[in-house]
């Protein structure tokens, strides 16, 4: 994989930072990493593939790991002017996000999610007035607790 290059920095009021990577890799796709970390505890993880799919404005990655919270981590078309991730108590959360990056033709944005309010849909204000909204599911339906009784 050729150098990813740091593309947005961030700190949340707790103390968590975050570092998102990006860049072109060996086989011509493109990878976006996020590295964050919060006291002794560190986590990695990224997204590979196309930038973004043909006709999107997003692609996307949600997650968690030991030690760390859960986070949101996006790369988005140019036109992306405002993310915003709606949570199951209403709150809604808009993200940081970078300046477009002119050398890949992309925004990144990313952002730490609060404990106990799960994320249900992310909102993608674009230029001219649209606004996408994409459900989310957390924790994915493989790691969610089995709701039969024993």
């Amino acid at each position: 994989m050729d150098e990813l290059r740091e593309v947005l920095v961030g700190e949340s009021p707790d103390g968590v930072r975050w570092v998102v990577r990006a860049g072109v890799d060996s086989t011509g796709g493109f990878y976006t990493s996020i590295n964050r970390s919060l006291g002794d505890a560190t986590a990695e993880s990224g997204m590979g593939g196309e930038a973004l799919a043909p006709g999107r404005v997003i692609n996307f990655w949600i997650g968690q790991a030991d030690g760390t919270p859960l986070f949101v981590m996006a790369r988005t078309a140019p036109r992306v002017q405002r993310v915003t991730v709606v949570l199951a108590s209403g709150f809604r959360r808009d993200l940081s996000m970078s300046p477009v990056i002119e050398d890949f033709d992309l925004r990144f944005t990313a952002g730490r999610l609060p404990d106990g309010d799960p994320p249900v849909s992310m909102e993608v204000a674009v230029e001219g007035g649209e606004t996408q909204v994409h459900a989310l599911r957390w924790p994915p339906p493989r790691f969610r607790p089995s709701s039969r009784g024993s």
